[in-house]
Order: structure tokens, then sequence, then C-alpha cells
């Protein structure tokens, strides 16, 4: 037994050699017996990060790009064309998602699952959409004299309702989830804390909405959805969370106008 805790303390203060895989002291630069530096580790610690913020800015950079053109192009702003950014974000999203599948699998895993606690997620986040549809409304007409609503591009369509639910509530709690409490956020709290992790993916998840109004709330909202996100150590809460809170968007725009 004493012989046993001894070679655990033993090891404990040694490493294996990068190319012949024997034992060396943890401080060792050079293997005693092969001679090969020990330096790439050390390398790596230092390149890793900033290669995970490359991959980060090009996934982001995708993303904006493509929202640019949907809300800044006048040809695109169709419900064709709509559906077609929809897919291609929701595209890129998974791409990189399963990119790094080995450390953001466990996302999609739910251990200690609650129904109570879903479903109190689930009313805070419909509450929270009334306040803000009522604030957003409030300020668009006091500002600009006007109303914008979801409803008006499905309105033509024979399955209007059931086309906005799927596009404004389904698809945004999935995609969006899995790219900015997934894949972000993930990434992030590789490079840095928490705290920080959780407020620049929320940020960035807020600019991409591209309207400066909104960002009042979509700021406060992504900052939840990481704290739950994080706190939980899943995904599954947070997309219940956003699915109820666009969901409550529709539903008050399909009852107001369809």
């Amino acid at each position: 037994m004493n012989n046993d805790i001894s070679l655990t303390k033993e090891q404990d203060r040694h490493k294996h050699c990068l190319q012949c895989d024997s034992l060396i002291a943890l401080e060792s630069r050079f293997c005693k017996h092969c001679g090969i530096v020990q330096v790439v580790q050390d390398t790596s610690s230092g390149q890793q990060p900033w290669n995970i913020i490359q991959q980060a800015a090009l996934f982001y950079g995708i993303e904006l790009l493509l929202c640019c053109l949907a809300s800044f192009i006048d040809a695109f702003k169709t419900f064709a064309w709509s559906v077609t950014f929809d897919i291609l974000l929701a595209y890129v999203t998974l791409t990189f998602f399963f990119l790094g599948w080995s450390k953001n699998k466990v996302l999609l895993k739910c251990s200690n699952f609650s129904i109570l606690k879903l479903l109190g997620y689930g009313l805070a986040a419909a509450i929270s959409s009334v306040m803000v549809s009522y604030c957003v409304g409030w300020l668009n007409h006091t500002l600009f004299s006007k109303e914008f609503y979801y409803y008006g591009l499905y309105s033509e369509h024979k399955y209007a309702p059931l086309l906005m639910v799927f596009f404004v509530a389904i698809m945004p709690a999935l995609f969006e989830e899995l790219a900015y409490r997934g894949y972000m956020l993930q990434n992030l709290l590789k490079v840095t804390d928490k705290n920080q992790a959780i407020f620049i993916s929320s940020f960035l998840f807020a600019i991409l909405h591209l309207s400066f109004l909104s960002l009042f709330w979509l700021i406060p909202f992504a900052i939840a959805l990481g704290y739950v996100r994080v706190k939980e150590n899943t995904l599954y809460y947070g997309m219940f969370m956003h699915f109820c809170f666009n969901l409550t968007v529709c539903l008050t725009e399909i009852w107001k106008y369809g």
C-alpha cells in the first residue's frame, strides 16, 4: 500500500517524454533517455487560444455578412430570400459547431433535467417577451411614428401562422443557441473567464441583429441565456427560453394582425 502511494507521488512529479514516453522530471526541457527537446507543449499552449479566436472570428464574419446582405439589400427582402438566408445561417452554425464536436457535444446532454425548472425558465421568457414587445412598440411609435411586425412577411401565404412560428420561433431557438451559447460561448470560455465570455458572446449576438433600437433588450436577454447555459451546462433550457420568448411575439402578432 505504501509502495503504491510512493509510486503515485513520484509520477505526479514527472511527465512523459514526447518522443519515447519515458518518465522525466516535470521541469526537464530535454529527455535524459532519448535527448528530444520538450517544447511542443509550450508552443501549442500559446497558439491554441489564437487559433480559437481566429476560427470564432471567421464564423462571426460569415454570419454578419449574411445578415448584412439580408438586411440592407432590397432585392433580398422577400420571403424566398428570407428562407434562403435562414438555411445558410443554419448550415454555417452546424458546420462550425460540429468542427468542435468532441468538446461541444456535452452541451446537448442534460443529466439533471427538471421539468419544473424548464417551465420556470419558459414562463420568465414569455413574461419578458410581453414587456419587451410593449416597450419596442411604444418606442417605434414615439420615435419613428411607425409599427414594425414580423407577420407582414408571411401574411400572403396560406400557412402564414405556421410559417411564422417555424421561422421566427423554432429556427432561431435552435440555431442561434447552437451558434452563440453553443459554439461561440464554448470557444470564448477557453480563452477568457466566464463573465467576459458571456458578455462578449451576448454583445456579438445583439450586434448581429443589426437593430440599434433593439440593443436595450437583446443584450440583457442574451446575457440571461448565457448565464443559464453556463449554470446548467446544457443548451436545452436556453433553447426553450428562446423559443418561448419568440413564440409569445408570434402569437401576439397572429392574434393582432392575422
